[in-house]
């Protein structure tokens, strides 16, 4: 296609661009490697499960259904957390923030348990 190049890897055409700008390339490429592996990781059993369940055993189908179902959910979840970690002024700033309040977390954590312990108390009576 006219206009249109892929390029993996290191090695590029002479005179493409700098060397920044093949360090850009290289990241947006490990980025689309790890969405695609986690598209394929998160999709795979349950599209299985489905190929299982039209010409297979309809009693395992069902067993692993649900989990195979929650795993595609988990990985409209999962996405935005992989292109915010591979983002490095993201990275930088979550070092910064857990450098500079590492008892926010135990606040935090603390703060759940009691909540829970409430509506839990309120359940139980």
């Amino acid at each position: 296609m006219p206009g249109f190049r892929i390029q993996i890897g290191a090695q590029g055409a002479v005179g493409s661009g700098s060397s920044a700008q093949q360090q850009a390339s290289r990241k947006v490429t490990r980025m689309c490697i790890a969405i695609a592996t986690t598209f394929t990781v998160a999709w795979l059993p349950y599209q299985f499960n489905q190929l299982v369940f039209g010409y297979g055993n309809v009693t395992h189908a069902l067993l692993i259904q649900d989990a195979a179902k929650i795993l595609t959910y988990v990985n409209s979840c999962v996405n935005p957390v992989v292109y915010a970690l591979m983002w490095r002024p993201f990275r930088q700033s979550l070092i910064q923030v857990r450098r500079s309040y590492p008892t926010v977390l135990l606040q935090l954590a603390a703060f759940y348990c009691t909540i829970h312990y409430m509506h839990c108390a309120v359940l139980l009576q």
